[in-house]
């Protein structure tokens, strides 16, 4: 025996309902109005059962024969969107210095800004204070343990001047971003005058970018499949910092994000079956 519900065609009283399971049509008396009907599982406007889901009614896990909702086409549009953003990414990690500096540039005409870390360390690996850092026109000085920390500081590649008398004068370009602040050693090395420039290379932020994509492509599945919905929208919200050309990849994330959440119901779990 199942339970489920109907409603009276006369009086519209909801009616609950322990049906056969092998039972296809039940005749119904009205507790109400004593109309009597026949009450069926059916789906309307729609020819295929698998484009149908129940709606859950009574105890837990019993199935309603009575009442269906039909489905529509939200998660299909969110995976394919997802899909563009994971296709955006891809081409930004191929040409991703040029793309990564112009897009940190506007982030920083929108005021957004970054932090740097350092830890300055000789060639024997201990650690050097008080030694001199300058950026942004802002000069700072190392802790007693070799660190340093500023906050505020404008996006994009930066120039850092590294100085301390008896050590050699080093110049560090560091990709300064939002929201991450990866620590970055120095070495200096003993002697007078400059040593050689350490450039910037896009290598980091390409690996921080991947993985987030590897969420979007995960997401994106999730939609298209119709199923896990923690990890389609655990997924699409990560997918949103991908930023891509002028935050599009942001916006169509975004959009996604909020097609999954109007179709929750939609989504199967993976360990309990439908969600209702």
């Amino acid at each position: 025996m199942v339970k489920g519900r109907t409603f009276c065609p006369s009086c519209n009283k909801e009616i609950v309902l322990d049906i056969p399971d092998k039972e296809k049509k039940i005749e119904v008396v009205c507790p109400n109005c004593k109309n009597r009907f026949l009450t069926k599982i059916k789906c309307d406007d729609i020819k295929s059962k698998d484009e149908c889901l129940w709606i859950e009614h009574g105890e837990p896990r019993k199935t309603i024969l009575s009442s269906r909702k039909t489905k529509t086409n939200r998660p299909k549009i969110a995976g394919i969107l997802l899909i563009c953003v994971l296709i955006i990414g891809i081409v930004i990690i191929i040409f991703s210095e040029t793309f990564i500096i112009s897009y940190l540039n506007i982030a920083s005409s929108a005021g957004i800004t970054g932090s740097v870390k350092l830890k300055v360390i000789d060639i024997s690996n201990n650690s050097i204070d008080n030694a001199t850092i300058e950026i942004n026109g802002i000069t700072e000085y190392t802790k007693n343990d070799g660190t340093f920390n500023i906050n505020n500081i404008k996006l994009g590649i930066q120039p850092i001047e590294i100085s301390k008398k008896g050590y050699k004068n080093q110049t560090y370009k560091k990709l300064v971003t939002p929201f991450f602040n990866f620590e970055s050693v120095i070495k200096l090395r003993d002697g007078e005058g400059l040593e050689n420039k350490i450039e910037y290379n896009s290598l980091a932020c390409s690996l921080v970018l991947i993985i987030f994509l590897v969420f979007t492509f995960l997401a994106a599945i999730s939609c298209l499949k119709r199923k896990h919905l923690d990890i389609a929208l655990f997924g699409c919200f990560i997918s949103i910092f991908t930023f891509g050309f002028f935050f599009i990849s942001s916006i169509i994330s975004l959009i996604a994000f909020l097609l999954i959440y109007k179709s929750m119901e939609e989504f199967e779990n993976g360990k309990t079956g439908k969600i209702f």
